[in-house]
C-alpha cells in the first residue's frame, strides 16, 4: 500500500511539474497572443477573472471586447494565470471622415473621395464634364444611377472622384 501511494504521489508531482504554467522560459504575452492593436496590458494576479479585470480597469470595457483583445482566453475565462499579460485597451483607428454630406446616393463606392451636389438642370453627363471625369466613371462610382439617367435625384450627392 505504502508503494502503491509514493507512486502516485511521485506521478502527481512530476505532473505538475510537466504542467505548471511557465513564468520565466518565455514571454507570456506570446503565449496568450493578445491584439496586435493593443495599447495597453494588465498583469493578472491571483484569483482574477475577466469580469474582474474589467470592473478594476472602470469599465470601461465590456466583456466581449476583452475576449476579441485576448482570443486565447477561453469563454468561461478559465485559463488567466498570475503574472500573464492581457490586453486590456487597443488603439482606436477613427472612422475617415465621409466624403459626401447626406444625404448621398445609394450603392456609392466605399473609396469614394469627392462628391457632387445635384441641382437643378443636372444630368448626368453634365455633372461628370463639370467635375473633369468620363461618364463611365460617373456610373462606375455611383452604381445605383440607371443607364439613361433618369433617376439622378436632386439635391443628392454623387461620387465623381476616388
Amino acid at each position: 500500500m505504502f508503494g502503491i501511494t509514493t507512486i502516485v504521489a511521485l506521478a502527481l508531482a512530476i505532473g505538475q511539474q510537466a504542467f505548471a504554467a511557465p513564468v520565466t522560459d518565455f514571454p507570456l504575452e506570446a503565449r496568450q497572443g493578445y491584439s496586435p492593436n493593443c495599447t495597453a496590458t494588465y498583469t493578472v494576479v491571483p484569483g482574477d477573472r475577466c469580469i474582474d479585470i474589467i470592473a478594476k480597469l472602470g469599465s470601461t470595457f465590456t466583456l466581449a471586447q476583452f475576449y476579441e483583445w485576448n482570443p486565447q482566453v477561453n469563454s468561461y475565462c478559465t485559463n488567466l494565470y498570475p503574472g500573464q499579460q492581457v490586453c486590456v485597451a487597443i488603439a482606436q483607428t477613427p472612422p475617415p471622415p465621409p466624403a459626401c454630406d447626406a444625404p448621398v446616393a445609394g450603392g456609392m463606392v466605399s473609396n469614394c473621395a469627392k462628391c457632387y451636389k445635384v441641382v437643378e438642370g443636372d444630368y448626368c453627363l453634365l455633372v461628370a464634364g463639370k467635375n473633369g471625369i468620363s461618364l463611365g466613371d460617373f456610373y462606375a462610382w455611383n452604381p445605383s444611377v440607371d443607364a439613361t439617367c433618369s433617376n439622378l435625384q436632386l439635391g443628392y450627392n454623387y461620387c465623381v472622384g476616388v
